[in-house]
């Protein structure tokens, strides 16, 4: 026998009723649905509160590096800015003093200048002479008008030639310098004719005055405007010695020839030079570089009393003053007639 004891509820056939439920509670799905909103709004929470301190902390980074960068630019922009003030103030300081620098370069420079000049032409002193020999030698021409041959006879009747060269001239007569050694016998009365030739010109000359002890001889000629050289002046024969003469004579093709040698000794009654003469030379100017006369040729005059062979003596151009010419008054006019 059975003691178990059949309920209602559970016999045969029956529906199992389930406790009864209130109403405002929510049921399991809404319950999981509200869950899920909240999880979703609590993510985004979290992640918007997240990303604003990343995002704040990105920027202060780069305002970080970017205050660094700058503080790096501007210290090295204070000490380069720094050293160029310093190189500036330098320059000014190097350059302050800068003209009278320049000035006092601008004084050594033309000193050292000065000095070369001075050393080159010490150096190229003993070549000057020769130099002013061949510019002078080639200026034949130059001297052509002034200077005629001379041809008479001597005392035995043979030719005698030389040079006379212009000291006086005027619109109608002119006055001609010479040897006294080549116009000697025509000074004698009676006396051989004395001809002064310039190329086909003849001309008939009157001797006027002469001097045998220094051997100059004044001639007269009916020519006009013979062009007269230039004399030099005491001073500048004072300072001639050891320079390059030039005698002249009144033959050649160009009317003139020139031979040149140094003048080695000067004294009061003349000067002695090495240039090798031929009787056509007798009479004529002997001149310097500057084409100045100087003195007479001679192959005659001798002042020390003996025949000095090849080396001969000139009497100086002033001498014609006081033997056969009047200079006086600062002109020139034949001296006192004959000898």
């Amino acid at each position: 026998m059975s003691n178990v004891v059949d309920r209602p509820e559970e016999s045969a056939g029956a529906v199992a009723i389930p406790p009864s439920q209130d109403p405002s509670e929510p049921s399991g799905g809404q319950r999981r649905s509200e869950w899920r909103r909240a999880e979703k709004a609590r993510r985004h929470a979290a992640r918007n509160s997240v990303r604003f301190p990343i995002f704040t902390r990105s920027v202060l980074l780069w305002m970080l590096v970017f205050a660094l960068v700058g503080l790096a630019f501007g210290a090295s922009g204070a000490f380069w800015w720094a050293n160029f003030n310093s190189q500036v103030s330098q320059l000014r300081s190097d350059t302050q003093d800068f003209e009278t620098r320049s000035q006092s370069a601008s004084a050594d420079i033309d000193k050292q200048r000065a000095d070369a000049l001075a050393q080159i032409d010490a150096a190229l002193k003993p070549f000057q002479g020769f130099l002013t020999e061949s510019k002078t030698i080639q200026l034949s021409e130059t001297f052509s008008p002034s200077v005629y041959s001379v041809a008479t006879l001597d005392e035995q009747g043979k030719p005698s030639v030389g040079t006379a060269f212009s000291v006086v001239t005027g619109d109608a007569q002119s006055l001609m310098l010479t040897s006294y050694a080549t116009v000697r016998a025509a000074t004698l009365n009676p006396g051989p004719a004395v001809t002064l030739r310039k190329g086909a010109d003849q001309f008939p000359a009157k001797i006027l005055s002469w001097d045998p002890e220094h051997d100059l001889a004044l001639l007269q000629i009916d020519k006009a405007n013979i062009p007269v050289l230039d004399w030099a002046g005491d001073d500048v024969l004072a300072r001639a010695l050891g320079s390059r003469v030039f005698p002249i004579s009144g033959t050649g093709g160009t009317g003139a020839t020139l031979t040149s040698g140094t003048l080695i000794d000067q004294s009061t009654v003349g000067f002695q030079y090495t240039s090798p003469l031929g009787a056509d030379f007798q009479g004529g100017p002997v001149v310097n570089g500057d084409g100045k006369v100087l003195g007479v040729a001679s192959l005659t005059y001798s002042p020390l009393g003996y025949d000095n062979g090849q080396i001969h003596f000139a009497p100086p151009i002033a001498t014609a003053c006081a033997k056969v010419l009047n200079c006086g008054g600062g002109g020139r006019v034949a001296g006192t007639p004959g000898g």
